[in-house]
């Protein structure tokens, strides 16, 4: 077999930054790996989603296997990150890492580290 070739035609990178490169989607990822479940919460702490771009990310999550929608008995509705949606737990930790290269994290640089490591679970 001709790797090469096959990853040519079918890159699973490209297929991955397809995913990851939709506006929002990171950082909703973020969010729920932070512990945030509900829309309301992902509307607040993101005040320049609109509800419709929101609605329309978290389908797109769903569609793609990263997030479960789980209603309660209260209407209470949930999204939560799949095995799938965790699994870029290493990718997530990585982005972090570079983006606190910056002498503005240089103080506490590590510390931040270790919060990554803790909420990725690495």
């Amino acid at each position: 077999m001709d790797v090469k070739k096959v990853l040519r035609n079918n890159c699973p990178i490209k297929e991955t930054v397809d995913i990851i490169n939709r506006k929002w989607t990171v950082i909703l990822l973020w969010d729920m790996f932070n512990g945030y479940e509900h829309f309301n919460e992902f509307k607040e702490i993101n005040s320049e989603l609109s509800s419709n771009v929101l609605s329309d990310t978290l389908k797109f999550l769903i569609e793609n296997e990263l997030v479960n929608k789980i209603s309660t008995e209260t209407n209470n509705t949930r999204y939560v990150l799949t095995d799938k949606g965790r699994s870029l737990n290493k990718i997530m930790y990585e982005l972090g890492v570079y983006g606190i290269q910056s002498e503005d994290y240089e103080n506490c640089r590590e510390e931040i580290k270790k919060y990554f490591k803790e909420i990725f679970e690495i």
